[in-house]
């Protein structure tokens, strides 16, 4: 029956692993808000480029009863006036973006010459080209990096009415330049229109999508992955990009053996955007700040303020266990603070709690400056935690709830620990949490694309994520 224990394990192990892979920690979700936006911007930049395009000389020869053989040239052939003002978007489950535009203008001027054997003309040639109408599917992917990829098909372009005036000496000779000029120009616009969309994506939106960050260095031990767990999906109501959402260890990156909880939450479109942190992109960040040593501190006396009435020596702590100054009179001490494990991050509907246990060894400094130990005392904290974006960083900051403190190990005898709670409060409010809250500060990356900036933010605390909602400017 080894077989069956051997199936037992695998089906667990394939559990946990489609856990930690489908459930991102770090969830966007584009409104339709944000998508029109988004839009808006590949209609105007596909506007400009059709002020660009140099349409092709159009020549040929012709034979008429009445002139024989004309040859016709029409030239210098430019574009003076764009308009797409119409575009509607429909988002198709499982699909893509339907976008359709309609009502759109271009006016074109140009040149045109006839000659045959007897004579030779020219003039100008003006079209209003009304009512165009694209349409084109968006589909998204992931590229093998992580970040996401759009492409365009089924892309059509229709033009409805192409009214062609005419200037020049000969007259009688408008309805055939009318005639040659009008199916060509047609013909070329409308491939033109697709071909420019798939160029404006090849060269100017993948490449731009290239430079969402899918990883960043908080330090030299320390980044968060932004790589998207699955391409783009679109909903009857968004566009969502689920990503890994996860800090990981630089020098050895492994997974973490932490699950990451469904996130799932609905967009009102009063917004964008709409950002979700599970509570496992913050407790993956605990649980490796912690796993790289980088929760701990040294606490002297000449970190606490000037002003302070507390001071870290063997006076100060003597009055509250006396022991301490009739073994070591008149001496600076020290305080190291470790970790014992991850700290732990609760997202509630109306708060964020973070949990963090650790020991505190104090030792006296010695006139040799050797250390010599004093106790060790374990420490359970409570911390209020606030969370916000501030430019393109998620930011925090710290306030102590509570600490609970218990007397593991005491080489100056037995005494009651409560006599430490405040100076030990006084210790993490004045020393540990404004050095903290000092980093949380400056943030940490998000993964933004470059020239986009977050505007109008709301933050909303939910059981086991938070959500913010804002909107999007593109500079």
């Amino acid at each position: 029956m080894k077989w069956a224990g051997g199936l037992v394990f695998c089906v667990l192990f394939l559990r946990i692993v489609s856990v930690w892979t489908i459930n991102p920690g770090f969830e966007g979700k584009i409104t339709t808000r944000g998508i029109n936006y988004g839009c808006q911007i590949v209609m105007s930049v596909l506007q400009n480029r059709l002020f660009d395009i140099k349409i092709p000389e159009i020549s040929g020869i012709k034979h008429t009863n009445a002139l024989h053989q004309l040859q016709y040239n029409i030239d210098r052939v430019t574009i003076r006036n764009v308009n797409l003002p119409d575009m509607s978007i429909i988002l198709v489950p499982n699909l893509g973006l339907k976008v359709a535009m309609s009502n759109g203008y271009i006016e074109t001027n140009g040149n045109w010459q006839i000659k045959s054997k007897i004579f030779r003309t020219y003039g100008t040639v003006k079209a209003q080209i009304n009512n165009i109408a694209i349409t084109f599917y968006l589909k998204f992917g992931k590229d093998n990096t992580g970040r996401p990829t759009v492409s365009i098909t089924d892309c059509a372009s229709y033009i409805s009415k192409l009214h062609i005036s005419v200037s020049g000496k000969a007259s009688w000779l408008y309805n055939l330049i009318i005639r040659w000029y009008e199916p060509s120009l047609r013909r070329y616009l409308n491939d033109k229109i697709c071909l420019e969309l798939q160029e404006i994506l090849s060269e100017k939106i993948n490449p731009f999508l290239q430079t969402m960050p899918v990883t960043k260095k908080i330090d030299k031990y320390v980044g968060i992955d932004y790589s998207l767990t699955s391409p783009p999906a679109v909903e009857k109501d968004s566009l969502t990009l689920s990503l890994k959402g996860e800090f990981y260890n630089l020098l050895h990156h492994t997974n973490v053996p932490l699950s990451a909880p469904p996130l799932d939450f609905l967009v009102d479109h009063g917004r964008m955007l709409y950002i979700g942190f599970s509570e496992y992109f913050f407790n993956t960040a605990g649980y490796v700040f912690n796993s790289v040593g980088d929760l701990s501190i040294n606490i002297t006396d000449d970190m606490l303020p000037t002003n302070s009435r507390i001071h870290l020596d063997t006076a100060t702590i003597g009055t509250l266990i006396p022991q301490v100054k009739k073994m070591y009179p008149i001496m600076k001490m020290k305080l190291h603070l470790v970790s014992d494990s991850a700290p732990s991050v609760a997202l509630l509907s109306d708060k964020i709690i973070l949990t963090t246990s650790g020991d505190i060894y104090a030792f006296a400094i010695l006139p040799n400056s050797t250390l010599a130990p004093l106790f060790n005392i374990k420490l359970n904290a409570q911390i209020t935690t606030t969370i916000g974006i501030k430019g393109d960083k998620i930011t925090g900051q710290l306030t102590l709830d509570r600490v609970q403190l218990s007397l593991k190990k005491s080489h100056i005898g037995s005494f009651q620990v409560n006599c430490l709670q405040t100076a030990i409060d006084f210790l993490v409010s004045i020393v540990i949490l404004p050095r903290i809250n000092a980093a949380l500060d400056d943030g940490y990356p998000l993964p933004l694309i470059d020239h986009f900036k977050l505007s109008n933010l709301i933050v909303q605390p939910h059981k086991n994520f938070l959500l913010f909602a804002t909107d999007l400017s593109y500079t």
